[in-house]
């Protein structure tokens, strides 16, 4: 069945008794808190209202796992702040959503599981850090497809998180409660992880921007792993500033990184967009999103850009053998359980209390039965992803080109319960470059749509730039 449209993004009419938040970017909150017609403590109210009425009510979209019951205080603090002049930054005031694999000190990182239900952090993650010294309220914490293994968006502590636009169909995940969140005004902005599309198909989805960065530019600790060769944080946002802000604010130096951008980024166009013909579908759904895509992609021809099919040995298979989360996930999660004071040290363990949704269990036991004791198998994987980035890199220099373009997901969201078909979020994950998944509404038949970019290494802000032209 197409994917319905009766609701303009299920929560375009404001609360009965006014709503000040609905929809409204960052740049105009602050400037209604610099003429003082608004401040810290009224958004945290008002987002907390929409929360009340739409998360667990009305369509009950079951998006945030838990208020922070700190809001109310630290947004007494900065707006005491904002009366003495002491701005912290382009967040000050902001509420913000967190995705609940990451540490914040005061509530749980529970990354979606019962067995990890009492997990209590002792310290923020380094991303939460960040955007605390900006100023920024953490609001609460966002559901997830369970310990981040899976694109639906459900676990045994959440149940299900509905798709923003229609409650009867999948969000996208594992990042789906912070899409959803961020489309459905629950606060300014939200925080997602990616591995391998986690916040990309979930911003397509629910027709939100989502990024996720060079792998490196972003510190992840603090994060609970799925694989930390691949785990990157990004951001989520309505609107392609709010994103850049939000953006900025992650993106400060990161003292371990070893990344640098390869190629300057260049303040305006003509943009060079090469289109990776080999991610795009062309049967039924697939067809009406490639189709959408393409039109996107005339929009920005027609605004100076010059694009052209990019010729290049790429498939699904090869993409898989690129992937190295079933040689990592295990030993990573039980270093990250290690020492938490959990009833729980292992995925053995937590397979072993039943605490896995059923949906989610099949994976888990999946990932648990890989072995690999001389490390063969992901040294080969690692050796696949660095053929894959040669091959992307040779490509965006053979244009010469500044980006490359494709469909964020190539089919529609499938109804609660079903199983989803993945995206095209490989890609960048194992070539660990930056893309960024633009929304660019929905198909006649209401499928909605993401346009994913893909640039060089440190070239966010070109892709940010080269995608306004599509707002």
């Amino acid at each position: 069945m197409p994917f319905p449209m009766s609701r303009p993004g299920l929560l375009a009419g404001p609360l009965p008794d006014g709503d000040a938040v609905f929809g409204q970017p960052i740049a105009a909150l602050q400037a209604a808190m610099a003429a003082g017609s608004l401040n810290a403590a009224d958004l945290v109210r008002a987002y907390l209202a929409r929360i009340a009425a739409y998360d667990q009510h009305g369509p009950v979209l079951n998006a945030v796992l838990t208020i922070n019951p700190h809001a109310a205080d630290e947004a007494a603090l900065r707006d005491a702040e904002r009366r003495a002049g002491q701005l912290r930054g382009p967040l000050h005031g902001i509420p913000v959503l967190i995705k609940d694999n990451i540490d914040v000190v005061g509530m749980p990182a529970t990354a979606g599981s019962r067995a990890l239900a009492q997990r209590r952090p002792e310290h923020d993650a380094d991303v939460v850090q960040r955007l605390r010294h900006a100023g920024a309220i953490v609001l609460g914490k966002t559901t997830l497809h369970e310990l981040a293994c899976g694109i639906t968006t459900v676990s045994s502590l959440s149940g299900r998180t509905r798709n923003a636009y229609d409650a009867a169909r999948v969000p996208g995940g594992s990042s789906g409660g912070s899409a959803v969140a961020v489309a459905s005004s629950f606060a300014a902005v939200a925080v997602g992880s990616d591995t391998s599309g986690s916040i990309r198909i979930p911003a397509a989805f629910n027709q939100v921007w989502g990024l996720r960065p060079t792998a490196g530019r972003c510190s992840t600790a603090g994060v609970v792993p799925l694989s930390p060769t691949l785990d990157t944080v990004g951001p989520m946002a309505r609107c392609v500033d709010d994103l850049a802000a939000l953006w900025s604010v992650m993106a400060g130096p990161d003292a371990g990184s070893p990344v640098r951008p390869s190629r300057a980024d260049r303040p305006s166009g003509p943009w060079r967009i090469g289109t990776l013909d080999a991610l795009f579908g062309e049967a039924g759904q697939e067809g009406e999103v490639s189709d959408q895509v393409r039109a996107a992609l005339m929009r920005m021809q027609a605004s100076d850009a010059l694009v052209q099919p990019v010729s290049m040995a790429l498939d699904d298979a090869r993409l898989v053998a690129a992937n190295v989360t079933g040689y990592e996930f295990r030993d990573a999660l039980a270093e990250c359980l290690r020492d938490a004071g959990l009833p729980v040290r292992s995925l053995d363990d937590i397979l072993d209390g039943a605490y896995p949704h059923p949906e989610v269990m099949a994976i888990l036991q999946e990932r648990n039965a890989v072995r690999d004791p001389d490390g063969r198998a992901r040294h080969a994987a690692l050796d696949c992803a660095h053929t894959i980035r040669a091959d992307v890199l040779a490509a965006l220099a053979s244009g010469p080109l500044d980006m490359l373009a494709y469909p964020s997901v190539r089919g529609a969201p499938v109804r609660l319960g079903e199983p989803q078909r993945g995206g095209n979020g490989l890609l960048a994950a194992v070539t660990g470059l930056p893309a960024l998944s633009v929304p660019i509404g929905f198909t006649p038949s209401g499928i909605p749509v993401g346009l994913e970019l893909l640039g060089a290494a440190g070239s966010e802000a070109m892709l940010i730039q080269a995608a306004r032209v599509l707002v």
